[in-house]
């Protein structure tokens, strides 16, 4: 097999990036179909990309496409059933950030996954940022010594859809925006957290709290690892000013920072001593090389029979940190960590 058929699951905003990535940029890759519950979005990527079938459920593609892999790009709370029906037919299964809403919904998956022994990897796509990546080099290498703190701040310029104002279908805020940072955090450190400690409010989405009194837009968490550092996450959403994410990992003997606000583009310096220089503006494009890296990395495990990276395990250990927080949150104090790594 020299390359890897894939049905694309969701036709939104994330999937749609990975659906160009394996049209335009991976020629190990091909997109065989599309599968969206809205059935002419889903026409009308699949007329955009060149792609010939388009369908509006897993289950007919399953029985209409020869494939080798799925992509899900859908909403978190579907993420289950597709997986669950991937596996069962033997099929690969890349999986969009975060796993699950809940950490019961997440050890399922887990069990459906290691049971079927297909190859399955979540796209927390961080660590296929060259900047990050190297930093993780850095530390693993010893160069600032043992790690202290690792802080990570995600933050995006607008509000997300309203269907992730519920916990119940989301996770939170703080699972569907912020579980890239989660990981970064855990995966940095490698250590299992002892205590967890949340602070959430709403300040900008006043037209949430009449149905969801427990939504939140801003948020800190801290985690205290045993025998290690301390790790900090803050979020938001919106903050209009632009989508930012950047990391800071102190050690017993330096720093490194990752990530800044602005963009690549110039810096235009004014008569008047001003300097205006343009911001990232989205996600898309602040970790562009990340989302590639990151499918080209999981299709060479296909082809090769190695393990993806991250793992189901992977996703998990974020849903556990997630719903840990939120019980921090829900007793307004801090919790020591329920599970065991």
């Amino acid at each position: 097999m020299s390359k890897v058929r894939f049905v694309l699951v969701g036709a939104g905003r994330a999937g749609m990036v990975h659906a160009n990535n394996l049209v335009h940029y991976i020629p190990e890759g091909e997109l065989q179909a599309i599968v969206d519950l809205d059935l002419e979005r889903a026409r009308e990527r699949a007329e955009e990309l060149g792609v010939k079938h388009f369908y509006q459920t897993i289950d007919q593609a399953l029985m209409e496409e020869e494939f080798e892999a799925v992509a899900i790009g859908s909403l978190t709370f579907t993420h289950r059933e597709i997986v669950e029906k991937a596996a069962q037919a033997g099929k690969h299964v890349f999986c969009e950030k975060p796993l699950a809403q809940t950490v019961e919904e997440a050890q399922k998956m887990v069990e459906v996954v290691e049971k079927s022994g297909i190859k399955f990897q979540i796209g927390f796509m961080r660590r296929y940022d060259p900047a990050i990546r190297k930093a993780w080099d850095m530390i693993q290498a010893g160069e600032i010594g043992d790690l202290v703190v690792v802080k990570s701040t995600g933050r995006g310029p607008g509000l997300p859809p309203p269907w992730i104002w519920d916990r119940k279908k989301s996770g939170g805020m703080l699972a569907e925006v912020s579980t890239h940072d989660v990981d970064a955090v855990l995966w940095t450190v490698g250590k299992c957290p002892e205590r967890v400690y949340m602070e959430a409010k709403n300040f900008k989405a006043p037209e949430a709290k009449k149905d969801f009194p427990d939504f939140y837009d801003h948020y800190l968490v801290t985690l205290n690892f045993q025998d290690g550092p301390i790790g900090t996450i803050d979020g938001g959403c919106p903050v209009g000013y632009a989508y930012d994410a950047r990391m800071e990992f102190l050690g017993t003997k330096g720093m490194i920072q990752v990530g800044q606000v602005e963009g690549n583009g110039p810096t235009l310096m004014t008569l008047d001593k001003t300097a205006i220089r343009d911001n990232h503006a989205s996600w898309r494009y602040r970790f562009k090389e990340g989302y590639l890296e990151e499918m080209k990395s999981f299709i060479r495990c296909i082809l090769k029979d190695e393990q993806p990276s991250p793992s189901v395990q992977d996703g998990y250990r974020a849903a556990q940190v997630v719903e840990a927080a939120h019980r921090s949150l829900d007793q307004g104090q801090a919790v020591v960590f329920p599970w065991k790594w």
